[in-house]
């Protein structure tokens, strides 16, 4: 899949098919617009894609995913080329009218363009798909819309996504999302305090830009050179040996190797409880014994046996 980080710098031979969106989280309502460009380029031999932002439209928003997780994921739908620009003076500037004919048509030589049905582009957001429509029948260029796509009655939205993460529900947002929502790291070195009590953890600091589901522990499962191990994780600041900057602690069931410096994902499943602080290290060393048996029974009900 070829990226590319400038419309100065789009060369393209051939008519193309672009889906239009953030597309952060690239959830089940983004895939369908994704698809819907794959399988009409495919259908007229013409060049898949995805046109988007590498800086969101709204600075205030927390990310679901990294960039490089989103462009993992866009490669994996099919697309071959991705524009991924910023959201910068030029593009905010730019008139809905201007979009479609210079950008869409002469830029990105769009024989038809695939969006959610509440996209919005140009200047102050001032487009919608049907100005779209209307400009992409003059143009004669296809405008294919995609309808909402609904979760327990909710339209799937990346604010939707967000919201259901914030809150700790990993089971819904993994239906949203068509999968369990990750974070990727490397892991860094500790204070090795679960080593001591018996409970060894790769911990993995969680970037600053990106969405964070609420403190506490979770059901997760580790991939570690891609082989998935089920575990509990922990996501806090360790509040009963002090105070330390959010982070995630993972541990593995039977796992007893040195992870330093590899690079692991953590899959959330489940939510388990809030983070706690605890009276003696005793105790928190009690209650992770506790709860890394009900993990153990969650996980090999769900078909995920440990080592």
């Amino acid at each position: 899949m070829k990226v590319i980080r400038s419309l100065d710098d789009v060369k393209i031979d051939g008519q193309t098919v672009v889906a239009l969106g953030n597309f952060d989280g690239v959830h089940i309502g983004h895939r369908e617009i994704l698809l819907s460009a794959v399988r009409k380029a495919k259908r007229n031999n013409w060049t898949p894609v995805c046109f988007t932002f590498s800086t969101h439209t709204r600075k205030e928003v927390s990310l679901i995913c990294t960039e490089m997780e989103k462009m993992a994921l866009l490669q994996s739908l099919g697309i071959e080329v991705v524009v991924d620009i910023p959201f910068d003076e030029r593009i905010r500037n730019t008139s809905a009218e201007d979009f479609i004919r210079r950008i869409l048509g002469e830029t990105l030589h769009a024989a038809a363009v695939c969006c959610g049905f509440n996209f919005r582009f140009g200047k102050k957001a001032a487009g919608d798909v049907d100005l779209m429509q209307s400009l992409g029948r003059d143009l004669g260029m296809e405008v294919l819309v995609n309808e909402p796509v609904y979760v327990d009655d909710m339209v799937v939205s990346s604010t939707l996504v967000r919201r259901l993460i914030t809150e700790g529900d990993m089971e819904r947002a993994s239906v949203c999302l068509g999968r369990n929502f990750y974070c990727t790291g490397k892991v860094i070195p500790g204070k090795q305090l679960g080593g001591r009590i018996g409970f060894p953890t790769a911990n993995v600091v969680f970037e600053a830009y990106r969405i964070a589901p609420p403190n506490g522990v979770y059901y997760t499962l580790a991939e570690i050179d891609g082989v998935k191990y089920p575990g509990i994780t922990d996501v806090g600041v360790k509040p009963t040996v002090g105070e330390f900057e959010k982070s995630i602690e993972t541990h593995v069931y039977g796992l007893n190797r040195d992870l330093y410096g590899k690079n692991i994902r953590i899959e959330f499943l489940k939510w388990e409880r809030p983070e706690m602080k605890f009276g003696s290290v005793e105790e928190l060393r009690e209650r992770i014994a506790s709860d890394c048996e009900k993990g153990r029974q969650y996980h090999r009900a769900h078909g995920f046996p440990e080592l």
